[in-house]
């Protein structure tokens, strides 16, 4: 005689099975929210998207993901977080990387203009997945409200020389409050130039600006003076990584001392963000805990 808790099992199992939502690669590139950042022939990159198709809730959320389900080949991924739409992003999952998923890259390529990009530009995104690009306001926003996540800002040298400055909590606001940047604690070797406070203002809590978008706490327009690059302003920067000029980043990069590349990436990490709304024009809220 069968045991009473073998059919309970059985009947949760089926269940769980029934419940799951098969995609077809066609449907879901349909459904892809940055689908623009990709050619339909770039389907069969997507490493985590057989042929055939896929469950929709077996999608990873996010690289971190990903990786601790073993993937293993960096490339192109769909993600599919929280109360969000599936995205097509680049995972890093290196064993040094370990599951960062990139948001932006950079390197002063002219294939990929950031400075020519006004507000829905860069909320939509644009660029090349598989290289230089910006992922989306929106996008980054759906990524890092569905848990804390660490951010690293990755800068490379002309001689090759790698320096990062992470913050263990990073955040990207709603549009309705101006995709405001949220960060902690600072580590690294690249020096903080988001979190401290000095004649440029501050990152931290600054909402978006853009050339038609001026969120910043300076007279002008920050993102017209300094090439048309959004970023989170403030009066006007001590870092700046969407140019198409110059990769400005506060004592390592600008000037005589040359960066030729940055990324963002971001992981999952351990600490929440402020969770006060960001300032508007004439306020400013120096929030910073760990």
């Amino acid at each position: 005689m069968t045991p009473p808790w073998t059919l309970v099992l059985f009947s949760s199992l089926t269940l769980v099975r029934c419940d799951l939502t098969f995609v077809t690669r066609t449907e879901l590139f349909s459904q892809l929210a940055n689908k623009h950042l990709l050619e339909e022939a770039q389907l069969q990159h997507l490493l985590n998207v057989p042929e055939a198709g896929v469950y929709r809730e077996l999608v990873a959320k996010d690289c971190r993901a990903a990786y601790l389900n073993l993937r293993r080949a960096s490339g192109l991924y769909v993600l599919w977080p929280k109360a969000s739409p599936p995205m097509a992003v680049y995972c890093d999952l290196s064993p040094e990387g370990g599951g960062w998923t990139i948001v932006q890259r950079n390197s002063l390529q002219k294939a990929t203009a950031f400075g020519s990009q006004n507000w829905d530009q860069y909320r939509q995104g644009f660029g090349d997945l598989m290289a230089d690009h910006w992922l989306g306001n929106e996008l980054i926003h759906h990524l890092t409200k569905q848990s804390p996540f660490t951010v690293r800002f990755l800068l490379v040298d002309n001689q090759g020389n790698k320096y990062h400055a992470d913050y263990s909590s990073f955040m990207v606001d709603s549009e309705d409050r101006g995709y405001a940047l949220r960060l902690s604690d600072y580590s690294g070797d690249a020096g903080d130039a988001l979190t401290i406070r000095n004649e440029t203002g501050i990152h931290d809590n600054m909402k978006f600006s853009t050339t038609d978008r001026d969120n910043d706490r300076w007279s002008d327009n920050c993102a017209e003076v300094t090439g048309g690059g959004g970023w989170w302003f403030d009066k006007c920067h001590s870092a700046l990584l969407n140019t198409d000029q110059t990769i400005y980043w506060g004592g390592l990069c600008g000037g005589s001392q040359v960066c030729k590349t940055a990324s963002i990436m971001i992981k999952p990490g351990r600490k929440n963000c402020s969770p006060i709304p960001g300032p508007s024009n004439g306020q400013f809220y120096p929030i910073h805990s760990s």
